[in-house]
C-alpha cells in the first residue's frame, strides 16, 4: 500500500491505553455473562484504527504468549508505533498501515477485536465492514468491543458540530481551522456562561465538557468529514445484520437500573424483559453520548442473572479507602472516585479495609476472606463463617455493579514492594524521555506529576540499586534538575540540605518516589 499523507496525519488523534478495551476486561465480562471466553494469555487480539499501537503495546508486552495485531490508516502513526515496538524489543505484536476496507481471510481469526473511537467517524461502508470484520474474524467464543457516539446526547452535540463546520467552511488550513474552533468554543462558553435560559445553560455544561478534552480530539469531533452519532438500538439493528448479538457494557454499571433513584429504578423494570429497549430508555434519561459495546456471535447462549457465586472465578482490587462516619458508631464508611459504601458488617468492613491495604494489587476471593476473617478473631469479633461469606459475595458482586470495585480474569503482572534493585516498566520508561504521560501495567494513562519521579523513572532499569540510585539524585540536585521540598517525618517541618543531612533527605526523597512509582502499578520484579 502506498504510503500517502492522510488528513489524519495532519490532525492526529489523541492516542493513549485503554483499561476498559483490554482483552482482559473484555474476558471478565464475558465470563459474567455465561460465557467461555478464550484465554487471555494465549489470546489473538486485533485493534481495528490502532492509532500508533498505544492502546495494544501495553497488551502485547502484559501477555507475551499471546499474538496481538493492529491496523491503521495514518503510515506516520504506524511509523511511530513499530518504532516503538522496536526499542522494546516485543516480537508478538504486528502493526500495518493499511485499510480496513483491505482486511481479508489473510488475517485469520481473533478472539478479541476491539475498534475505539473510530466507529461514528467513518462512511457506511467502512461501518458494515467494521461489523464485518467482527463477525467473520472473531473466533466463536470471542469477543468484539465497538465504541460509538450515541443519541440523545449528541443531539446537542451535533447542532455544535454544525456550527462549527459552517463557521470553518472557508478554511483549508488545518492550523487557522484550529484557532478558530478554539476561538468560537471560547466565545460561545463565555456567550452561555450567565444565561438565564435553559438552552443556555445545556449548551455550557456541553461546551465545558469540550474544554477539558484534548484540543485534537475536539478538532475531530467538530472538523471529521464523517460523523454519525446512533442510537443504542440503532446500532445493535446494525450489528444484528451481521449475526451479532449484544453481550453487554465495557461499564457494567451502565448496564444496570441502580444508578437512578429507586422511584426511577422501579419503573424501569417494566423493560426488564427487552434488555436493548431497557438500557435504549436508560439512555434517554442520561442523554448519553457515547457507547462502548461489546459484541458476540449470535448463537452463544447468555446468562443475564449474575450469581454472586461467580465473585469466586475472579480475583478482586479496590481503591476503597476509609472515611470518618458519624452516622452509626458500627457503620463504616469507604469511598473513592467512582462512589461510596456503608456497611456495618464487620467481615464486610474488614474485606474493603485490606484490599485497600493491598491496593492497587488484587486478591482472590478465598484468600479476601481468610484475611478479613483473621482480621476479625484478632479484634475479638463473632462470626458465622458460612453466612458471612455469601453476604460478603453479595456485597462484592453488587459493589462491583456500581463501579466501586474491580474484578480481574487475569491479574496484571506488577509489585508494589521495592527490591534491591528496582525496575519500572520498559514502556513507561520510554515513555517518559519524550512526555510525562505515561502507560502503568494496568493499561492506565495518566501524568506523573511529581519531579523526582519523573528524573527517576527512566533509570529503573534493575541494574542500579539504592545507593547508585541516590547518587544519581544527588547529581541531578547539583545540575538544579531537582528541587528540595522535604518535610521532617515528625514535625513536618521543612529540611534544609546540609553535609549532615544530605544523604537522610536524599534517602526519604528516593524512598518516597519508589513508593509513589509502585502505588501507581509501574514497578515490576
Amino acid at each position: 500500500m502506498i504510503a500517502t499523507k492522510t488528513r489524519y496525519d495532519e490532525l492526529p488523534y489523541t492516542c493513549n491505553a485503554m483499561p476498559y478495551a483490554q482483552p482482559e476486561r473484555l474476558a471478565t465480562l464475558a465470563f459474567l455473562f455465561g460465557m467461555t471466553p478464550p484465554s487471555v494469555q494465549t489470546c489473538r487480539v486485533l485493534e481495528l484504527g490502532c492509532c500508533d499501537g498505544s492502546n495494544i503495546i501495553p497488551t502485547a508486552y502484559a501477555l507475551p504468549k499471546a499474538e496481538v495485531w493492529g491496523v491503521d490508516l495514518s503510515a506516520q502513526r504506524i511509523a511511530q508505533g513499530q518504532a516503538q515496538i522496536q526499542a522494546l524489543g516485543l516480537k508478538n505484536i504486528t502493526l500495518k498501515h493499511q485499510n480496513l476496507l483491505e482486511i481479508d481471510d489473510r488475517f485469520g481469526q481473533f478472539d478479541y477485536i476491539i475498534a475505539h473511537g473510530i466507529y461514528s467517524w467513518m462512511s457506511p461502508e467502512v461501518q458494515e465492514k467494521i461489523l464485518h470484520i467482527c463477525k467473520h474474524h472473531l473466533t466463536a467464543n470471542g469477543v468484539a468491543y465497538v465504541s460509538y457516539n450515541t443519541k440523545p446526547g449528541w443531539n446537542m452535540r451535533s447542532t455544535l458540530r454544525d456550527m462549527m463546520r459552517y463557521h470553518t467552511k472557508a478554511i483549508t488550513d488545518e492550523t487557522a481551522r484550529t484557532e478558530q474552533i478554539n476561538a468560537l468554543l471560547a466565545f460561545l462558553s463565555d456567550a452561555t456562561a450567565n444565561g438565564e435560559a435553559r438552552y443556555s445553560q445545556f449548551a455550557n455544561a456541553e461546551l465545558n465538557d469540550f474544554k477539558a478534552l484534548p484540543e485534537s480530539f475536539v478538532c475531530h469531533e467538530f472538523l471529521n468529514e464523517e460523523n454519525h452519532p446512533l442510537y443504542f438500538h440503532e446500532f445493535i439493528e446494525q450489528a444484528k445484520t451481521q449475526d451479532l448479538a449484544y453481550l453487554g457494557d465495557a461499564f457494567l454499571h451502565t448496564m444496570l437500573t441502580s444508578d437512578f433513584p429507586p422511584q426511577i429504578a422501579e419503573a424501569l423494570q417494566q423493560f426488564k424483559g427487552d434488555l436493548i429497549h431497557q438500557e435504549q430508555m436508560m439512555d434517554y434519561l442520561r442523554n448519553r453520548h457515547f457507547r462502548h459495546t461489546l459484541l458476540c456471535h449470535q448463537d452463544i447462549p447468555l446468562t443475564r442473572s449474575l450469581s454472586p457465586d461467580v465473585i469466586r472465578l475472579f480475583h478482586i482490587a479496590s481503591s476503597l479507602q476509609a472515611v470518618a462516619n458519624t452516622a452509626s458508631p458500627a457503620e463504616q464508611q469507604f469511598e473513592n472516585e467512582m462512589g461510596t459504601l456503608s456497611s456495618d458488617q464487620p467481615l464486610i468492613q474488614a474485606a474493603i479495609r485490606y484490599l485497600a491495604e493491598q491496593w492497587p494489587q488484587s486478591v482472590t476471593f478465598s484468600e479476601l476472606v481468610k484475611q478479613a476473617q483473621q482480621q476479625i478473631k484478632a479484634a475479638n469479633d463473632e462470626q458465622n463463617d458460612v453466612q458471612d461469606e455469601s453476604t460478603l459475595a453479595d456485597m462484592l458482586l453488587k459493589t462491583y455493579s456500581m463501579g466501586l470495585i474491580e474484578l480481574q480474569s487475569n491479574p496484571a503482572q506488577f509489585v508494589t514492594t521495592i527490591s534491591e534493585k528496582p525496575e519500572a516498566s520498559p514502556i513507561a520508561r520510554l515513555q517518559v524521555k519524550h512526555s510525562p504521560k505515561v502507560t502503568n501495567l494496568r493499561c492506565e494513562w495518566f501524568t506523573i506529576k511529581n519531579q523526582v519521579c519523573l528524573y527517576l523513572l527512566p533509570y529503573l532499569d534493575g541494574k542500579r540499586d539504592h545507593t547508585a540510585l541516590l547518587l544519581l539524585l544527588n547529581d541531578l540536585l547539583k545540575k538544579g534538575q531537582i528541587t528540595l521540598n522535604v518535610k521532617h517525618q515528625e514535625t513536618g517541618e521543612q529540611l534544609t540540605l546540609s553535609d549532615n543531612n544530605k544523604r537522610e533527605i536524599l534517602t526519604q526523597l528516593l524512598d518516597d518516589a519508589l513508593q509513589k512509582l509502585a502505588q501507581v502499578a509501574l514497578l515490576i520484579n
